[in-house]
């Protein structure tokens, strides 16, 4: 009977390693997944705001602190 209690214990030990490292790489491959999806779609904002942005200054020319009464902080100041 103890030679079976060590094949079980060694069947359930075994078992158990095999569980933690599958649930181990598969929360491994999630994470990874999620940050490269993560990542390309920061570069797709980064991408399109440098766009707008050039096509505003374009359209308007470069606005930044050219009238301060129009800006949104000037306002709150007042």
């Amino acid at each position: 009977m103890n030679e079976v209690n060590k094949q079980v214990t060694i069947a359930l030990i075994t078992a158990f390693i095999i569980g933690v490292g599958g649930v181990g790489y598969s929360w491994i491959d999630w994470v990874t997944k999620t940050l490269i999806t993560v990542d390309k779609r920061t570069e797709v904002m980064a991408s399109e705001i440098s766009f707008i942005k050039r096509h505003m200054e374009r359209n308007y020319g470069n606005v930044e602190g050219t009238n301060e009464r129009t800006s949104i902080q000037a306002t709150f100041k007042e």
